[in-house]
């Protein structure tokens, strides 16, 4: 019976924390790809490259809800089998409460493991993928400077159209419309050509076209109107994030946080910022631990209430909140102040010691009624 228990309380708070999980890695997920989508939409990406860059930002999104939907999980596992009276049946048939919380901490372990996992590798490594993916879409120039049926701005003042656009890189029913230079307009049609790639950039070779010129010098406007039978345009004067790339704190790896690369001219700049967010992943792992910690001392003690547990979560998830904030904030502090970090360690800890002391029952009550009884003996001996 012991063993089934075990099994079956694991079994309560591991199914609401993977509905938790899925229902907030889903809002959050929408949230942050629909600047994504945005992005594939403007430079004419496919849906497959959309699921591909969602994915590579899904560990920051579990870095982020795995703690919190823990906690949720826990809160409503526990006070269910307290409501139904399952938490009585356990203790009448000899289970202490840290035989209770075994399973409970055997999922908060998990959980560890896989938030450091997160911190310590996949969040870096996918957001690192991720960055370079998007530095490349940015600089498709062939993607979003010619869309098939549809009129295109690649840059302020100049406008592309292509009627048709063949997997082979051939285009039909050319027009370039070069406004950039106020006093000389630019207009290039041709019947057909090809887009190709070289080592200089990318090309778009027309044929059978003109070239029309609107020229204006001195109040006085002229054209002129030249034919061709191939002409290259060179498109690779309108391609994005030509500037230098970087990693910020959130694409490095730990060993890059705190002990960066002296030729890093982002780490020197940011070397203290850096080292309070490195210290930051690794607290991360205490989170899950101290959420788990507090939902079981304000919920494992209670005395059965027909009235519920309400004002014991609120108390509970006000300090989880709190502990959190505080944690935020010590860490922008130790931007500045390298003694705050040991205090970004010791808020987790010292909420999991005292949430320790309650489910064991050694909270202020357990030591009044211990040195009260240890005084009524002196006094008896004395007596």
């Amino acid at each position: 019976m012991f063993k089934a228990l075990p099994r079956y309380i694991f079994s309560q708070t591991t199914g609401p924390f993977i509905i938790v999980t899925l229902v907030l890695t889903g809002i959050i997920w929408l949230t942050q790809t629909l600047k994504l989508l945005d992005l594939i939409v403007i430079q004419g990406q496919s849906v497959v490259t959309f699921g591909e860059l969602s994915m590579l930002a899904m560990p920051s999104v579990l870095n982020i809800v795995l703690p919190i939907s823990l906690f949720c999980a826990l809160i409503y596992a526990l006070n269910q089998m307290i409501t139904d009276s399952e938490m009585v049946v356990m203790f009448a048939a000899g289970l202490s409460r840290w035989r209770i919380a075994q399973p409970v901490l055997l999922l908060t372990g998990l959980i560890v493991l896989l938030v450091l996992a997160l911190n310590l590798y996949l969040m870096p490594a996918g957001m690192r993928v991720l960055k370079d993916k998007l530095f490349q879409i940015r600089g498709d120039v062939l993607a979003s400077a010619i869309r098939e049926g549809s009129f295109s701005n690649p840059t302020a003042g100049v406008t592309v159209y292509v009627r048709d656009r063949t997997p082979s890189g051939e285009v039909r029913g050319i027009l370039v419309q070069d406004n950039r230079d106020v006093n000389q307009a630019v207009t290039y049609m041709a019947t057909n050509g090809n887009l190709v790639r070289t080592p200089e950039g990318p090309r778009l070779i027309m044929y059978n076209g003109n070239i029309q010129r609107a020229t204006k010098e001195r109040g006085e406007q002229s054209f002129t109107f030249m034919h061709f039978d191939s002409y290259t345009y060179d498109l690779s004067q309108y391609a994005q994030g030509d500037g230098e790339e970087y990693y910020e704190s959130r694409e490095r790896f730990l060993g890059e946080m705190f002990n960066p690369d002296p030729k890093d001219a982002y780490a020197n700049m940011f070397r203290s910022r850096l080292r309070a967010e490195g210290h930051d992943r690794l607290v991360a792992a205490l989170y899950p631990v101290m959420f788990a910690m507090v939902a079981l001392a304000i919920l494992l003690p209670a005395p059965f209430s027909r009235r519920g547990y309400a004002s014991r979560i609120v108390i509970g998830v006000s300090i989880a909140v709190v502990a959190r904030i505080i944690g935020f904030g010590l860490i922008n502090a130790a931007v500045e102040n390298p003694w705050v970090i040991p205090l970004i360690y010791l808020i987790p800890l010292l909420i999991c010691a005292g949430s320790a002391m309650h489910i064991g029952g050694l909270d202020g009550r357990w030591f009044a009624r211990y040195f009260g009884s240890r005084l009524a003996m002196r006094e008896g001996g004395q007596g």
